[in-house]
C-alpha cells in the first residue's frame, strides 16, 4: 500500500487498523493524530492534544501468520515523553490490555502490575532487539560469566515486550539500534513508568525527547534502577571491547 510516514512499507492491515481506530476515536473528541502510517493529521475542527499511535506493532509477525502483535496508543498534551498522560497497549491476539494514566499506576486487564521482584531466585530473562546493524551489541554478548542474565528473547513487537517488563514477565529489554520511533515508544514508556520500571537511553539518562515519527531511540528498560545499572555496565563493557 506504499510507504507510511514512519518510513516502513504500509501493509493493507496496517492501514485498516489505523483508519478503524481514527474513525472510533473521532466520535468522542477532536485531536491531532501522530501515526506511523498517516503522519501528522488534524482530526476535527478544534483538536485538543495529540493521539500518538502505532496501529500495529509487529506487522512482520502478522504478515507471516505469527500471533504476536499489538496496538500502541497514547495521549499527550505536547509531543514530548514528559507530556504523555495516558496509554494503552493491546495484544491483538490474546486481547490482553495494558494501560496507564499519569500518576495512577499501570494495569493489565484491570489488575495493577509491577516489575519482577529483584530478590527472586528465578533466572533473569531479558528481551533484546538486535537484528541490525551488526555493530551493535548482540544478545549472546550480554551473557557472560559475570552477568546475571541467563536467557534472552525477542518476539517481534517491542511495545508489547516492554509491557512484559512492566508486568514482571521480563526483567529487562534492550534495543540499541537507535531506530525505534517515538510514536512506537510513547505508550509503553508511560506504562513502564507507572509500573515502577525504568526506561533509559544507553548513556543512562531518562528519555525526555519528542515522541514523533522522526525521533528515533535506543533504550534500556529494566525492572528497577539496580538492574538497569547492571545492563548499562554490560553494554558499556561490550562496546568498549
Amino acid at each position: 500500500m506504499g510507504t507510511g510516514a514512519g518510513g516502513d512499507v504500509t501493509k493493507q492491515f496496517d492501514l485498516i487498523a489505523e483508519q478503524s481506530m481514527v474513525e472510533y476515536l473521532k466520535r468522542f473528541s477532536a485531536f491531532t493524530l501522530v501515526s506511523e502510517e498517516a503522519g501528522l493529521q488534524r482530526i476535527g475542527p478544534k483538536p485538543e492534544g495529540f493521539i500518538i499511535m502505532d496501529p500495529i506493532d509487529g506487522s512482520t509477525n502478522v504478515s507471516h501468520g505469527i500471533s504476536f502483535a499489538c496496538i500502541a496508543i497514547a495521549f499527550a498534551s505536547e509531543l514530548l515523553f514528559t507530556s504523555i498522560e495516558a496509554a494503552v497497549v493491546l495484544d491483538l491476539f490474546s486481547g490482553t490490555c495494558y494501560y496507564a494514566t499519569n500518576g495512577t499506576g499501570a494495569f493489565k486487564d484491570r489488575q495493577r502490575i509491577q516489575p519482577a521482584d529483584s530478590t527472586s531466585d528465578k533466572p533473569s530473562l531479558v528481551g533484546v532487539d538486535d537484528k541490525f546493524p551488526q555493530t551493535h551489541v548482540k544478545s549472546n554478548q550480554l551473557k557472560s560469566n559475570t552477568s546475571r542474565i541467563q536467557y534472552t528473547r525477542h518476539f517481534g513487537a517491542n511495545a508489547l515486550e516492554l509491557c512484559y517488563v512492566a508486568d514482571g514477565s521480563l526483567d529487562g529489554f534492550v534495543d540499541l539500534r537507535g531506530v525505534f520511533r517515538g510514536t512506537d515508544l510513547a505508550a509503553p514508556a508511560l506504562i513502564l513508568k507507572e509500573a515502577g520500571a525504568t526506561l533509559l537511553n544507553p548513556e543512562g539518562s531518562a528519555i525526555t525527547g519528542p515522541c514523533t515519527n522522526d525521533a528515533r531511540y535506543a533504550y534500556v528498560a529494566a525492572r528497577d534502577t539496580e538492574f538497569s545499572t547492571h545492563l548499562l555496565a554490560l553494554i558499556g563493557k561490550t562496546k568498549s571491547s
